[in-house]
């Protein structure tokens, strides 16, 4: 059997987060030591800057079969499993070099928005069998995991890439959550090790599926 590349991403901390869960799970990623997966990480700066070119070289040297971002959402309550990236950054707070774009696109010739081509609600569902809290959510937002999402998805079509693509949210953990300032303190949170687990649900699940399955957004 032919091993599968993946390329699993995770961003710095950002704005005032004095740490991004998404760096300790490309970590635990690593450790799981997959066969016939050729996992490959990629720590993303908070720069908008910068994102992009960084999924342009990543795509030309890995040409991974299965593209996987995370990103930190605080105030997320489960695991949201992207299903829409949007051509727009408009950015709710700077990045790490106080960048702060507002209502411009992420490729001016792309088109208005791409779904994830990850098999999204079977990812879901695997978390759930899991016992992991999930959902399908329906937008990316507009700020850095949107780009990065965004920019994969234009990319690979682009390139004319087999890459199916995605993003997924993880909430705060109770560690960042119990030492916050308000309002964090009472942000919802969920383990590292619940966590990984998810992740690892994701990619096995892209790995192993090419299609999605059919079924409405809640019951699976």
């Amino acid at each position: 059997m032919t091993a599968k590349t993946v390329v699993l991403t995770g961003y710095e901390p950002w704005a005032h987060a004095s740490e991004n869960p998404t760096l300790e799970l490309l970590e635990r990623a690593r450790q799981r030591n997959y066969q016939d997966i050729n996992l490959v990480t990629l720590r993303v700066p908070v720069e908008t800057n910068k994102i992009t070119a960084l999924v342009d070289e990543a795509l030309d040297e890995y040409r991974p079969d299965v593209w996987i971002s995370l990103g930190l959402y605080p105030g997320l309550p489960v695991i949201g499993v992207e299903r829409t990236a949007a051509n727009v950054k408009d950015f709710p707070v700077p990045d790490n070099v106080n960048e702060r774009p507002h209502d411009q696109p992420v490729f001016p010739d792309g088109p208005f928005a791409y779904p994830a081509t990850l098999p999204i609600k079977a990812i879901v569902r695997e978390m759930a069998a899991r016992a992991i809290p999930a959902k399908v959510s329906n937008s990316a937002s507009t700020y850095l995991c949107n780009q990065i999402m965004y920019s994969a998805l234009h990319l690979v079509r682009e390139k004319k890439l087999g890459t199916r693509a995605g993003f997924i949210h993880v909430p705060c953990t109770p560690q960042y959550v119990a030492t916050a300032p308000y309002p964090e303190h009472e942000f919802p949170s969920m383990s590292l090790d619940l966590m990984a687990d998810a992740v690892d649900a994701a990619i096995t699940t892209s790995v192993n599926r090419t299609t999605d399955i059919k079924a409405p957004p809640r019951g699976y």
